[in-house]
Parts: structure tokens; C-alpha cells; sequence
């Protein structure tokens, strides 16, 4: 039987990504998409090559989503967010509708009717040793809507709810503000770029790899819980980028800021999906990226 998705941030890098995905394997997707980007180009592109497949409820106030109330879901997946390390008081409000009230109202309307939920957390949610130690009001938020999840876990006896958490995601058409992209624009713009710390690590998976989590989950009846989709190797930003510049004429340029010890990413805090294995050569991909 074919399934049938609804889907968040579907504008965001990672979520297009993942519609494609979808539609490219028939399942039947259902996007939530405000109203201002009733023309965005790649959503239209793919609304034109799977015109059964893909539809899409476009808002301007949270009222016009009551109509969700009408479908039935195999999976609520949610790749909306909002997210900033450092925040100000002005924007507590933005955080909050995008990443509680949004998919509170959504879980809201179509919880009775759905199987299945798969919602993106962090692992800045888990700074220490504590189950919930927030790293920023980014986390803080995360973990919030967490909160709601679990009420709604227990309203609906056969809901399956899962919280997946990662540091960082790549993938080689990656053009999102974080460092590695970062980097190999600078590179291929002759820039250079600042980077915090000759000791800063990444924990990076592939999309491939989260993609590949969420399918086992969509396939499998696992229970309900948490989480974390890890590479097993940190990478050195700084071996990194000595190992691609040995190896090149064309150096990337760098400003190391500091040499200050900087926390490496936790990798035994939560549990991994039965079955999936984050192991791919990441960086070796993304060294591959620099000279594409």
C-alpha cells in the first residue's frame, strides 16, 4: 500500500532534499507551506513532474491548516525549524512559533489520524551528562516541543513517536550558512574564512545517512523514543584542511582565531536505530566537494 507523508520545511535544504526523495520512490507527500512562497521554483518544479503525488496546504494564519483535520497520514515529518546559536530577546517569539506553537497546532489536528511521528531534535539538547542540558535557546525550544510530543504519545495508545538528534548534516549541493559549506564557498571565491579553533571537531552525517534513518523507521515498528544519528569519527577541522592543502596547489585559506580546547561532540548519549550505520568516509566527500 502506498504511503502517504505529511511533511514540514519543505523550503529548508534538508526537507527539499527529502521530498525528493520521497517522491522519487511514489510515495503519495502532503507539505505544509506558508503562503509567500506560493512560487517558489524547485516546489513547482515538482508539483509539475508528480502532479498525483504532491500536493501542498499553502497558510497565512494558523487557521487555514484546520483543513488537515480532513487526511489521514502514515508519518507527520518534521523538518521545520528555526534555528540560531546565539539568540536575542526580540527573536523569542519567532523561536517559539517556529519550533513549539507550529508543530503543536499541526500535531494537534492531525495526531488521531496519524501512525507515526518523526521530529528533529539536537544534540545541543544534550550539552552534559544530563538528559536535557540545553545549549542554547535554540535547544531549549527543541526540547520544549519534546515535552508536548510526549503528551500526545500517551493520549493516543498505537502513536509511534521518534526524536531523531544529530550535530551536523552535508550533503554536496549544500549551500546553508554552516562551516563546511562555509569553507568551500570561500575556497572556490579565493576567501578565507575564520574558523574559532585549531581544535574545533565536527560530528557530520551524510542526508544519505539520515535519509536512510528515516526510512528504516517509516518500515519498521520500532517503539517510541529517542535517537542520535552519529558519525563514529569527529573531524578535525584543522587535519582537515592540512590534508586537503598538502595534496593541492590551491590552498584553502584560513585565520584560526584561537587554540583553545573546544568540547568534542558526545557520541554515546542516546541509543541508535536498530540496523543503520552513519559510517560513511565523510570527509573524504567533503574533500571531494572543494575540487567539483
Amino acid at each position: 500500500m502506498r504511503k502517504k507523508i505529511l511533511l514540514t520545511g519543505t523550503t529548508g535544504f534538508i526537507g527539499k532534499l527529502f521530498l525528493k526523495k520521497l517522491l522519487s520512490k511514489n510515495i503519495e507527500v502532503l507539505d505544509i507551506v506558508r503562503k509567500k512562497n506560493i512560487n517558489n521554483k524547485d516546489l513547482l518544479a515538482l508539483k509539475k513532474k508528480y502532479p498525483k503525488k504532491y500536493n501542498t496546504i499553502f497558510y497565512s494564519k494558523y487557521s487555514d491548516l484546520k483543513k488537515l483535520e480532513r487526511y489521514k497520514f502514515d508519518c507527520f515529518i518534521n523538518f521545520a525549524t528555526l534555528y540560531k546559536n546565539k539568540h536575542e530577546h526580540r527573536e523569542i517569539l519567532e523561536f517559539v512559533n517556529s519550533n513549539i506553537l507550529f508543530p503543536s497546532i499541526l500535531l494537534d489536528l492531525i495526531h488521531i489520524k496519524t501512525k507515526k511521528i518523526i521530529n528533529f531534535g539536537t544534540m545541543m539538547q544534550h550539552s552534559s551528562n544530563d538528559d536535557y542540558s540545553p545549549k542554547n535557546f535554540y535547544a531549549s525550544t527543541k526540547s520544549a516541543f519534546e515535552m508536548i510530543l510526549k503528551y500526545y504519545e500517551k493520549q493516543i495508545k498505537d502513536l509511534k513517536i521518534y526524536n531523531l538528534k544529530f550535530y551536523e548534516s552535508f550533503h554536496e549541493t549544500d549551500n546553508r550558512k554552516k562551516l563546511i559549506p562555509t569553507l568551500i564557498r570561500n575556497y572556490k571565491n579565493q576567501k578565507s574564512t575564520d574558523i574559532l579553533s585549531k581544535k574545533l571537531y565536527l560530528n557530520i552525517i551524510h542526508t544519505d545517512d539520515l535519509f536512510r534513518a528515516i526510512f528504516i523507521l517509516l518500515e519498521k515498528n520500532l517503539k517510541s523514543r529517542d535517537f542520535q544519528l552519529l558519525n563514529k569519527r569527529n573531524i578535525n577541522i584543522y587535519n582537515l584542511i592540512n590534508k586537503f592543502n598538502f595534496n593541492n596547489n590551491n590552498k584553502i585559506k584560513i585565520n584560526f582565531l584561537s587554540s583553545k580546547n573546544i568540547m568534542k561532540p558526545r557520541t554515546k548519549t542516546l541509543k541508535s536505530i536498530p540496523g543503520w550505520n552513519g559510517g560513511q568516509d565523510i570527509e573524504n566527500k567533503i574533500l571531494a566537494t572543494f575540487i567539483k
